[in-house]
């Protein structure tokens, strides 16, 4: 119905370190040609208040929000001269707001890409320089829903996460508690990440400023993937974590990560058939701000995330005892990022390109995402879908009951029924598909 831009507040006091200009850091430039990242929150109706109110209310606590994400505000570049990926803000700039209608239903929306892509906005390029940000407000038959697409250069999903604290605690009329976000990416210097930056430069965009991803091999096949959400009640997910801990020997209780990780790998290697001994593998992010040498602060909005892979063979995944193998590993890699977050770097991209077609599981998320609690200042969300892109990935959030997990999967379609088979038998009834 409307698009229009909610702008960085001309003039005034000057912007943050590091100004204009965020020359971005190696970690950042690892994520140029990942399509952008795209989430939905679905909300009832607000009783009593017109969709023209709510997206008043949401432009003008974005407005208000945005100045401490001024990044987010600006322009993914590449410097031909320099061989650099910077973010920029023009003298005007601001974050495209769009507002919208649709005859889709609230209670009838299912999880699939085609919802995802009509609910969000659309900021993907295929040649920079490119929006780093974008909003969208939907009014649905039943309510109202709110999606936002922001470039992975500009902040990880702990960077993403905090954006969206301060934006819904501003709608609500009150004050986020903790420090001001931090964007310099001096933050996170270390020896040869100039070098590394323009290594993955050359192995991920090539053809700069063209930027168009790599479709997943699954897609270019033609294959059909389906994708599907489950949520795991906290006695499902307490259950798990006793028995891996029982099955693995370990004296604690697993993390709700490393749990619920074993289980979508182990489930996936089982419902695509793999009882061989040829390795699948697991690809993960690990949040390690604490384990830099110096550490980067906690309020540090940009990507300070370390690539984290496992491999078992498909045989040791597929036994009784595979749950607990895979925990295992899952703790080992965790482990080793610990010791040192950066000690393969130069080797995320070639590790990544060298997993088989289909042999691959990707986790993205986390179980910290807690999305269910963001509140515009109408309720709870009622759902909440983000894009994937992966043949094999699964997506962990927080589930909107305390303790649970909402998991979801994108697979080939053929593979679908085995997976949600094996899930109805980890849940045992205790939750709803």
């Amino acid at each position: 119905m409307n698009t229009s831009t909610v702008a960085l507040p001309a003039g005034g006091a000057p912007l943050p370190a590091p100004g204009r200009r965020v020359l971005l850091s190696a970690l950042d430039v690892y994520w140029v040609a990942l399509p952008p990242v795209r989430c939905v929150f679905l909300f009832q109706s607000p009783p009593s208040v017109q969709f023209t109110d709510v997206v008043s209310a949401l432009r003008s606590s974005l407005e208000r929000v945005l100045p401490a994400f001024h990044p987010f505000a600006g322009v993914l570049t590449y410097s031909p001269d320099s061989h650099a990926l910077s973010i920029v803000l023009p003298e005007a700039c601001g974050v495209a707001f769009v507002e919208a209608k649709t005859d889709l239903e609230l209670d009838n929306l299912v999880d699939d890409d085609d919802v995802l892509r009509q609910l969000s906005p659309d900021i993907h390029r295929d040649e920079l320089p490119a929006p780093v940000m974008a909003v969208q407000v939907t009014e649905i038959v039943g309510g109202v829903a709110v999606g936002m697409a922001v470039h992975h250069c500009a902040a990880d999903g702990r960077g993403q996460l905090r954006f969206l604290e301060m934006w819904t605690a501003t709608a609500r009329g009150q004050v986020c508690p903790g420090p001001e976000p931090l964007h310099d990416r001096r933050l996170v210097r270390f020896h040869g990440d100039d070098d590394l930056a323009r290594l993955y430069l050359q192995q991920l965009a090539p053809d700069l400023p063209r930027v168009a991803p790599k479709e997943d091999i699954a897609r270019e096949q033609g294959h059909a993937l389906s994708r599907r959400t489950f949520t795991f009640s906290a006695s499902a997910v307490r259950r798990l974590k006793q028995r891996l801990a029982a099955t693995a020997n370990t004296r604690t209780y697993p993390s709700t990560f490393a749990a619920m990780a074993s289980l979508g790998w182990v489930s996936m290697a089982r419902a695509r058939g793999f009882t061989d001994d040829t390795r699948v593998f697991v690809v993960f992010l690990a949040d390690c701000r604490a384990h830099m040498s110096p550490p980067v602060p906690g309020e540090y909005v940009g990507n300070s995330v370390a690539l984290c892979t496992a491999s078992l063979s498909g045989l040791e995944l597929t036994r009784p005892e595979g749950p607990s193998m895979a925990l295992l590993a899952i703790q080992e890699a965790v482990a080793e990022v610990k010791r040192d977050p950066l000690v393969d770097r130069a080797q995320w991209c070639a590790k990544f390109a060298a997993i088989p077609p289909g042999r691959g599981v990707v986790l993205a998320g986390s179980p910290w995402f807690h999305a269910y609690e963001m509140d515009f200042g109408f309720g709870r969300p009622a759902r909440f879908l983000t894009s994937m892109n992966h043949d094999g990935e699964i997506m962990l959030i927080a589930g909107r009951e305390p303790g649970s997990v909402q998991l979801s999967v994108l697979i080939d379609a053929e593979k679908m029924p085995a997976l949600h088979a094996t899930f109805q038998l980890e849940r045992h009834g205790d939750a709803n598909a």
